[in-house]
């Protein structure tokens, strides 16, 4: 993702996370997930060569983020986060599509998701993501899903 995508009518910015980003970052993960990541952690996802992080911006403020690890042919989606505010106007989806596009040598998609989340379940259903195993206490309070996607040859 070389330019940001943008979209003017909606004033929708889909851009690689930056360092400076990451106040608004935190701020979001401590809002969306149980256990969010802290900034070492972030900083760390940035600068490895096999991450990928990207934001969305609605009107110049952050809604949204998704990290992936990109190794060999497979991509692990290890976090995702959309500020309740902007659900369900298809910017969880963007994001996981972009990750996906970005990552054109990628034959399979992985994710671990709480049996829970029945929202992001089906969320990822609906983008090809199918249940193939469980991750024991995973989450410490709670198993894990493990679901994939093919993603083509």
């Amino acid at each position: 993702m070389n330019e940001p995508k943008v979209d003017p009518t909606e004033g929708l910015v889909l851009r690689r996370m930056e360092p400076e980003d990451l106040p608004a970052v935190l701020e979001t993960d401590a809002l969306c997930l149980p256990r969010p990541w802290g900034e070492a952690g972030w900083r760390e996802e940035l600068g490895s060569p096999f991450g990928l992080c990207l934001v969305l911006e609605e009107g110049g403020v952050m809604v949204g983020h998704i990290a992936v690890k990109r190794v060999a042919d497979e991509l692990h989606v290890t976090t995702l986060a959309v500020r309740s505010e902007h659900r369900h106007r298809g910017y969880a989806r963007a994001l996981v599509e972009s990750a996906v596009s970005e990552s054109p040598d990628a034959r399979h998609a992985y994710l671990e998701v709480r049996p829970s989340n029945a929202a992001a379940r089906a969320l990822y259903g609906s983008l090809g993501f199918v249940e193939v195993g469980l991750r024991r206490r995973y989450y410490g309070d709670e198993d894990a899903l493990l679901m994939a996607r093919d993603l083509g040859d």
